[in-house]
């Protein structure tokens, strides 16, 4: 969700006067990759590891080709805010923004063409569900959609609501689209007033599928990661915060989830049915490994930071960007290959567990970085110790006496031959338990 709304939640959310602490303060398993970014950046996007481009305010998009070490200003003729970007391929992709603005490249962004759209109400989201056939959502009843990979756009007769916030495509005929019935920002006991709607057929009908109220600002987000499962989020209020909802069934039913917590979430990514993050407000950063049911944290308070869109290219790789809410000059971009935890070791929960636990390294099998969890019951010195084949230690990653609690590891299989390797927890000396994992080249 990639939503041009930002700009007027955040005077809802910035109500009274507020004191700011030092910018940035960067979340634990995150760095920062700029600090030279002059304007705030609200989608970003990689067709591979090397290769993205982020955009903002007035036009501007960067983009790198180095996983994001260095950015390069791309040129563009229009000072329209840009709030989502995509590719399509390695050289084509598309830009969309306020007053109506929709930008195409073929050539990696060194050209960016704008398309006529219709209508100068401002747009939200897009997605193309192949390489000719893409919709587009927006304020004022707009609904696109193109089946010649951009040329033109024709509108999309769905009137059931007047604001739409984010169209997500599995395929050329298969999206949902988020929405609300009417624009006025007041707080609304309507019960049916946020929604979700489906097709099966390209926008020729739609099926609607969920409805709550509006109690403070839309932010209805939305990822699917296949035809059954997928995740859709709103902001509630600044004390209970966002509220997420899960699907197995494509959207026939909804379950809410708990955990999220934070204030207001403005985008989430699932690279799988297990693995995501979310980023919002507060400098906020969640990351999940079990589908959402429960959300840790790479949390470090400062009101001043938002994170507007997030991305992964797999489980330990992605960015997000944003910016200074109180100064649009002042972007944000970080990135982590750790999938958002610590390298070393990292003590993910102070709770203590039941028992002692050996996880299943994730992602496996890997290429060339993994991360193992373990939980502690009680005080003890923990060595976690990786073997090849033959049972010739490799690696020793934990030798410490650690508290109780939960904590999760990364292995780095850069220096090694492909192939199957063994890790193996020890308590107080003795062996616990062994799992085995595979490093694939």
């Amino acid at each position: 969700m990639k939503l041009f709304a930002v700009v007027i939640i955040v005077f809802f959310y910035l109500t009274g006067t507020v004191s700011y602490s030092q910018w940035p303060i960067i979340p634990e398993g995150w760095y920062q990759l700029s600090n030279s970014v002059n304007t705030q950046l609200f989608s970003v996007y990689f067709w591979d590891h090397q290769n993205g481009w982020t955009v903002g305010l007035n036009g501007n998009i960067l983009n790198s080709t180095n996983g994001g070490t260095n950015w390069q200003t791309q040129v563009t003729s229009t000072t329209s805010n840009l709030v989502d970007v995509q590719f399509t391929s390695a050289e084509t992709g598309y830009a969309v923004g306020s007053d109506g603005i929709i930008l195409k490249t073929t050539n990696s962004g060194n050209n960016w063409n704008i398309i006529p759209s219709g209508n100068n109400n401002d747009l939200t989201s897009f997605m193309f569900g192949d390489t000719d056939t893409g919709y587009i959502s927006g304020m004022n009843e707009t609904l696109l959609k193109t089946t010649n990979a951009g040329l033109n756009w024709q509108n999309i007769s769905f009137l059931d609501s007047v604001n739409y916030y984010t169209i997500f495509f599995i395929n050329s005929l298969t999206g949902w689209v988020s929405s609300e019935k009417n624009n006025k920002i007041i707080i609304s006991n309507d019960t049916s007033h946020l929604r979700l709607h489906k097709t099966t057929d390209g926008g020729n009908t739609w099926i609607h599928q969920f409805n709550n109220r509006k109690s403070r600002s839309p932010l209805l987000t939305l990822q699917f990661i296949d035809s059954l499962t997928g995740w859709f989020t709103f902001g509630n209020d600044i004390i209970t915060g966002s509220s997420l909802y899960k699907t197995n069934n494509g959207g026939s039913n909804w379950f809410y989830q708990t955990g999220i917590g934070g204030d207001i979430n403005l985008d989430i990514f699932f690279i799988n049915e297990r693995r995501g993050w979310a980023v919002g407000y507060d400098n906020m950063i969640f990351n999940t490994t079990n589908g959402g049911n429960l959300w840790n944290t790479s949390h470090v308070f400062n009101i001043s930071t938002a994170y507007y869109s997030v991305f992964f290219k797999d489980s330990l790789t992605g960015w997000t960007v944003g910016g200074k809410i109180t100064d649009s000059t002042s972007g944000i971009i970080l990135k982590t290959t750790t999938g958002g935890i610590l390298t070393d070791f990292t003590n993910i929960s102070s709770e203590i567990p039941k028992d002692f636990s050996l996880s299943q390294n994730y992602p496996n099998p890997f290429n060339p970085r993994t991360v193992i969890s373990y939980e502690l019951r009680i005080t003890n010195v923990a060595e976690l110790k990786v073997f090849d084949v033959l049972g010739n230690e490799v690696a020793e990653l934990v030798n410490e006496k650690q508290n109780a609690g939960s904590y999760s590891v990364e292995f780095d299989g850069s220096g090694f031959a492909s192939g199957i390797y063994f890790y193996s927890l020890y308590i107080d000396g003795s062996l616990f338990e062994t799992k085995r994992m595979v490093l694939l080249k």
